[in-house]
């Protein structure tokens, strides 16, 4: 089994956590839950001295390179998590991503069921549009812009969107007219689904939204003319 962790920060050794069993089996005191997104991976979360960490499980080929990908953008002082290291080699297993969670941060589905921020859904598109510009300039395709792609931290009166899944990514010098169209097809695309879940979501809980909204698709069609 390999350790591969950047030298950066105070980060734990991790070696006290169960490496030889599948992540979704983990049963460890440092587990603790997390409000988050949807992910197509199995994703955990563990503390160390009340600082959390994100570990995904995933193929060790997509683990290595997103661990390059966030560094990469980290150095761009793009909005990313901050990625710990990868844990692979361990014996019929993927490999496991560790990143460190992002303090004071919330899932988009989270925010639609508090209150405090007025018009979420405008200011969800601010943020990801201001995400998005800032990943095309230093030439970042993300190909799966969503909101479960992404975390949400508040900012003064307005929200900060960070990326925490660049898996699907790829990084060049700079991005082509096509792919910013393209990636900005995918994101309102994905944007109207998961408004359209989180409404669904929220009638069958009888609950009301934090942020009325009356026709997603108008709302993600917004997100072009904002970027």
């Amino acid at each position: 089994m390999r350790f591969q962790m950047l030298p950066r920060g105070s980060w734990p050794d991790f070696l006290d956590l169960p490496w030889s069993d599948p992540l979704a089996g983990w049963e460890s005191p440092r587990i603790v839950e997390v409000a988050r997104g949807i992910s197509r991976h199995v994703v955990r979360f563990v503390d160390y001295d009340g600082q959390l960490y994100a570990l995904k499980e995933l193929p060790e080929p997509l683990a290595e390179r997103e661990f390059r990908l966030l560094r990469e953008l980290d150095a761009a002082s793009v909005p990313v998590v901050d990625v710990v290291g990868v844990v692979s080699g361990r014996e019929d297993l993927d490999a496991v991503l560790i990143t460190r969670h992002l303090e004071f941060s919330l899932p988009y589905r989270t925010l639609f069921t508090q209150r405090g921020i007025s018009d979420l859904h405008l200011r969800l598109l601010d943020a990801v549009a201001e995400l998005l510009v800032r990943l095309h300039l230093a030439g970042f395709f993300w190909g799966d812009c969503s909101l479960s792609n992404t975390l949400f931290r508040r900012d003064a009166g307005s929200l900060a969107a960070y990326l925490v899944d660049a898996e699907t990514g790829e990084l060049h010098p700079s991005l082509s007219d096509g792919q910013r169209t393209y990636d900005l097809s995918i994101a309102e695309e994905n944007f109207a689904g998961e408004l359209l879940d989180v409404m669904a979501m929220l009638a069958e809980q009888g609950e009301a939204p934090s942020s009325s909204i009356d026709d997603p698709l108008e709302v993600a069609a917004e997100l072009r003319p904002r970027y």
